[in-house]
């Protein structure tokens, strides 16, 4: 849409004349406007103008569509979620995108958009920031210092919004204000040139001319500030009479001087934020001539009282715990300030109905009259009469359909039934007829008395157009190991590393790294055979290997021996199942069109393959049995209600089958709201129905009269019978015992049958497994899906009752997870005397079936509110209304828990909130400290969330393999595990070439300081086996750390070589200053026609010798690196010689 398509002068004279008042300064009334109208008159105005809403749904909903209808982008100011706690840590998505708000509109920005407790909040003043331009000269030695005192964090690598990285000439930094993470390359403080670059896949993205650098922190803290600072907290410590109180105000007192006298930003500064010099409101920072536009002053003036109310009782309750000081009632801007703030600005206010404008009392009124646009929902044919319709009374029609591909579709369908559509003008009045739009306003109205009508695509489509974006391969999940990590030798068994050691000779330098295995052996493994270790990643402290002994090699081979038990039942079943027949549904591609058009939601890619992976199975002749693996909350249950509903339509009966009786209820429930509107038959049968119920259904299910059936494994009794089964769905197939899965396998044999998981499953076993088990993964979570606001925080009392108190009084439910089975009865009463609101139940495993299964009914159906509870929070069990959860004893727990825990919350589109709580009294072991440093980080979803998902594919591993090769797995570690499955399944096992080579080989610290980066390099260099490998390898070096040394060429050239090697069956590679060799297991290796031309074409350089085993012996150069070059040629050309 074009900038000023839209003007007052264009919609008529009762516009002009508000266009006027609004210039000159009247406070103005505006009434009788629906929320597409106010949207459209906001953004008629010509100069700058702040929109104030009174909820954040509503602000987002106004930004979205001013900025569609103005063609300008309209800035959205989001809320702080809390601004009272004191956090050791807090997720900072939100405080980004507030900051880059904050930006914009320093920057001159001319629309902005706000709740109003986003403009009672304060906010930060203008911030410093770093501008680079390429080919200016900037302090490149200060610049990390400079990053870090805006709040950046230094990273190994760059992962998240707010961190950098540098490596020689190189930054890389991901500016909080920028789409993508950008590389800044130096030559000395020169700015060469910068490149964002795709965080994702790493690839290149189109050179940039300029960077800008916003601050990341909310606040700066002056040497001006720190006297302040001291005062306000010590009068502030003087007002606690309690001595509990005083003690908790005391640590965060203690805590905030510290932080502030360091100099460096820190996670609670913002708590400090009334008494710092660094300090605005949204007010200050919009420009003076602004107009202030009030979205309904009822709802605005209700919102204000309420939010003013709930902060003064939320103050008092937490400074009677030590949580607040005097000066934190500030966080919010009084009541006469915001009112002397109002009146400052001219002042329109914009009404549905009549009413009272509370804020300020108007000098004009204006009534403007608009009608809803027609919803047409898909329904193209009413749209085609109306159109038709309008376009004779000499309306102009204006269609947006939110993306191009749909705009082609529309006007394809209206040309069709002979209704011309004009290319959209630059300007409302040249448009005459119909034009279309592919921008995205969701829903439109009819100005009669400007003949306009504007069709939203909320108007015309069920759903908003799905953006497909392009999927990305993900990075490799194994990584290096680290020096004090566990690591998997092939040979040897599972040891400790304990760092790397250089040793010279007179051949040159080579690093080598140096394991730790039981009885203090220490082996030292040169980092050109880096292949051969792999990270350990398994059990959380395995037993270490004995070195030397047969151990290993027994270990080894027991799994070898079970894994080719295995792959040969894979392999058998596959063919069985790839013999047998199945029933081929019919595709009844009208019917279903219709079923996944009243699907109220927008489908993600992944949810869309994984639909037609099912359609297309079960529309052929083969008997499907298909695992779909997704997160809860994900969309597997509407997959397998479309697949429930294809065979419905083909005449036949489907079955849902789940573990829980309360699980059933959720799918029994969501199953009958789905299929209301089609004529679809559902019945459930679980333990909620009585004996006689049971019968009834037990009937009608074997004459035919129920077409889906969703139940536990009562499904699997002998007195259930089916009229004609075609599709079995099995939620989380895992959790049902042995006997029932042997009943389940008879059953799969000639139906289709949908296995769902909740657990991921790992990509390389995904690989293995592929055409063996047909595997569909949904990976991409709902897009209106908020983030989990995080908070690290101490725990006390009045945390708690803070937390929950919040969460209960807009009507949602609370997790407290207390992970200790013997005391949680007593924990449970403490909640319920802290939280007297509150209707509190507890579950742990350990509990009687039906009191743990009643007492989580009671919580999924609202009848408790607070559910105390152990790690057994039920997997699939979606609870969209509890939105808060508090853990208690986070420091306890693995990050792959806590990650797991996190996803309890923040399944609908409100915000959720997770408080990871520690003892503050507690002394931490290093450990501790280490997990807590651990879930600091996971508060960025950065490289936290990449552990998390590592440990939770481990555990799906085991889910699809069974326990059995689950406890193979922690003996060997998952890494070596996954080869020597493939190895089995494919039949092709690697034997590598042994290496003597004496040769300066290694990556200098100079040239990667991190030593986490060179081990991951080793890793990578010595895993090459192609081509490919080599330039990708070479390229991402080079990337990140600048022109390769000689000492790093060699490795890779020691690389090539091996891998050149190891598919000629090469037994030892030798090189030294005296000799260069190649030498093969058996003589007959010699007589193969691929060496045998590679030694004619080199006869001039190489001989053979039989003296010891077989050689052929290379020329020596006085330089190690043109030997193995050299080598590396014959390799080459015998290796592709056909």
């Amino acid at each position: 849409m074009n900038k000023n398509f839209f003007t007052y002068q264009k919609l008529g004279v009762d516009y002009v004349s508000l266009e006027n008042d609004i210039r000159l300064g009247v406070p103005t009334a505006v009434f009788g406007v629906s929320e597409p109208h106010k949207y459209l008159v906001a953004a008629l105005t010509e100069g700058p103008f702040l929109y104030i809403t009174a909820d954040g749904v509503s602000a987002r909903k106004a930004a979205a569509a001013i900025s569609a209808i103005s063609g300008e982008e309209a800035v959205l100011v989001t809320a702080k979620d809390d601004v009272l706690l004191y956090k050791q840590a807090v997720s900072r998505d939100a405080l980004f995108a507030r900051l880059t708000a904050a930006e914009k509109i320093y920057g001159g920005a001319r629309m902005v958009v706000c709740d109003i407790e986003a403009a009672m909040q304060l906010f930060p003043s203008r911030m410093q920031a770093v501008q680079l331009v390429s080919g200016e000269d900037y302090d490149y030695s200060s610049l990390p210092a400079k990053l870090v005192s805006m709040g950046y964090t230094r990273e190994y690598e760059v992962e998240a919004r707010g961190s950098f990285a540098v490596r020689g000439d190189i930054l890389d930094i991901f500016p909080i204000n920028c789409e993508n993470p950008v590389r800044i390359d130096f030559f000395g403080d020169t700015v060469e040139r910068i490149r964002p670059y795709d965080a994702v896949s790493g690839e290149r993205l189109q050179e940039v001319s300029s960077v800008k650098i916003i601050s990341a922190c909310e606040a700066e803290i002056t040497g001006a500030d720190i006297p302040g600072i001291k005062q306000a907290l010590s009068a502030g410590l003087k007002t606690f009479p309690d001595i509990k109180a005083f003690g908790r105000a005391r640590t965060i007192a203690d805590e905030l001087i510290a932080g502030a006298e360091s100099g460096a930003p820190f996670a609670g500064i913002s708590y400090l934020l009334p008494v710092l010099s660094s300090k605005a409101t949204v007010f200050d920072a919009v420009r003076r001539d602004c107009v202030i536009y009030f979205d309904d002053c009822k709802l605005l003036n209700d919102r204000v009282n309420g939010l003013y109310s709930e902060h003064e009782n939320r103050f008092k309750e937490l400074k009677a715990g030590g949580e607040v000081f005097d000066f934190s009632l500030s966080q919010l801007i009084g009541r006469d300030r915001l009112l002397s703030y109002f009146s400052s600005f001219r002042q329109v206010c914009l009404q549905t109905f009549f009413g009272s404008t509370f804020f300020f009392a108007p000098l004009k009124t204006y009534t403007l009259r608009s009608t809803p646009a027609p919803s047409y929902l898909n329904v193209f044919g009413d749209l085609v009469t109306d159109a038709r319709n309008w376009v004779k009374g000499g309306y102009r029609v204006l269609m947006f359909s939110g993306s191009a591909s749909r705009t082609q579709k529309l006007a394809e369908t209206l040309m069709e039934e002979g209704l011309p559509v004009n290319p959209l003008p630059d300007t409302l009045r040249a448009l005459s007829g119909i034009a279309i739009t592919s921008d995205d306003f969701e829903h439109g109205l009819v100005l009669h008395e400007c003949k306009l009508v504007i069709l939203g695509s909320g108007d015309l489509y069920t759903k908003s157009a799905v953006s497909h974006r392009i999927r990305r391969r993900r990075g490799d999940m194994f990584t290096a190991p680290e020096i004090g990590q566990y690591a998997v030798h092939e040979k040897h068994g599972i040891g400790k590393i304990t760092g790397t050691k250089k040793i010279e000779t007179t051949d040159g330098i080579k690093e080598y790294i140096s394991i730790e295995y039981r009885g203090g052996d220490v082996l030292y493994v040169p980092v050109e055979q880096m292949d051969i270790l792999s990270k350990y990643v398994g059990q959380d402290d395995p037993q270490l290997s004995k070195i030397g002994g047969a151990e290993f090699e027994r270990i080894k081979e027991r799994v070898r021996q079970s894994l080719k038990k295995m792959a040969f039942d894979l392999k058998q079943l596959y063919a069985e199942r790839s013999a047998r027949k199945g029933y081929r549904f019919p595709e009844n591609a009208v019917m279903m069109q219709e079923f996944e058009d009243a699907f109220q939601y927008e489908e993600t890619p992944d949810q869309l393959s994984s639909i037609a992976e099912i359609k297309a199975d079960m529309c052929s002749d083969k008997v499907m049995d298909r695992l779909l693996c997704g997160d809860v909350g994900y969309g597997k249950t509407e997959v397998a209600l479309r697949a429930a509903y294809l065979c419905i339509l083909g005449g036949k009966q489907a079955a849902i089958m789940c573990p829980s009786t309360i699980l059933s209820e959720q799918h029994y429930n969501t199953a009958c709201a789905r299929f209301e509107e089609f004529g679809v038959r559902v019945e459930k049968l679980n333990r909620f129905k009585s004996p006689k119920e049971q019968q009834e259904t037990l009937k009608r299910l074997a004459n035919g009269d129920i077409d889906l059936i969703i139940g536990t494994h009562r499904l699997l009794s002998d007195d259930v019978k089916f009229y004609d089964l075609g599709l079995l769905v099995l939620d989380e197939e895992q959790r049902f015992g042995v006997e029932h899965k042997e009943k389940i396998k008879h059953i799969k044999n000639d139906i289709d049958c949908l296995t769902m998981t909740a657990t991921p499953i790992p990509r390389t076993l995904h690989m293995s497994l592929s055409g063996i088990r047909d595997i569909s993964t949904i990976n991409t979570p709902p897009q209106k899906r908020m983030p989990v606001q995080t908070y690290v925080v101490e725990e006390t009392e009045t945390l708690i009752r803070d937390a929950c108190i919040r969460e209960l009084s807009r009507g949602g439910q609370v997790f407290i997870l207390y992970n200790r089975v013997e005391t949680i009865s007593t924990f449970a009463g403490k909640i319920a005397e802290i939280v007297p609101e509150g209707k509190v139940c507890y579950a742990h495993g350990r509990m009687d079936k039906n009191l743990l299964e009643g007492n989580m009914m009671a919580f999924y159906s609202g009848e408790k509110n607070i559910l105390v509870t152990t790690t057994i929070i039920e997997n699939g069990i979606d609870l969209p209304n509890a939105n808060t959860i508090i853990v208690i004893d986070a420091d306890r727990l693995g990050i792959s828990q806590l990650y797991q825990l996190r996803g309890r919350v923040g399944r609908s589109s409100r915000l959720a909130q997770a408080y990871f709580t520690f003892k503050p009294e507690k002394v931490m072991t290093a450990d501790a400290a280490a997990r807590l440093k651990a879930i600091m980080q996971f508060t960025e979803l950065g490289s936290g969330f990449k552990i998390a998902m590592r440990d939770l594919e481990i555990r799906g591993a085991g889910n699809v393999l069974g326990a059995e090769q689950h406890g193979h797995m922690d003996r060997v570690g998952y890494e070596l595990y996954s080869k020597m499955l493939k190895e089995e399944i494919s039949g092709k096992h690697e034997t590598l070439s042994e290496l003597d080579i004496k040769a300066t080989a290694y990556i200098p610290e100079y040239y990667i300081e991190s030593p986490a980066g060179r081990m991951d390099c080793y890793k990578q260099i010595a895993e090459i086996r192609t081509v490919s490998d080599y330039k990708r390898v070479c390229l991402s070096i080079e990337e990140n750390y600048g022109n390769m040394p000689d000492e790093v060429l060699n490795l890779l050239i020691i690389a090539v070589m091996k891998a050149y090697a190891t598919t000629l069956s090469v037994k030892k590679i030798g090189v030294s200053s005296k000799e260069a060799y190649i030498e093969f297991a058996a003589l007959s290796a010699l007589g193969d026609r691929k060496i045998a031309a590679a030694m004619d074409k080199y006869s001039a350089s190489v001989h053979v010798s039989m003296t010891t085993s077989p050689r052929i012996y290379f020329s020596v150069s006085k330089n190690a690196a043109t030997t193995m070059l050299e080598m590396t040629k014959f390799l080459k050309f015998a290796a592709s010689f056909t």
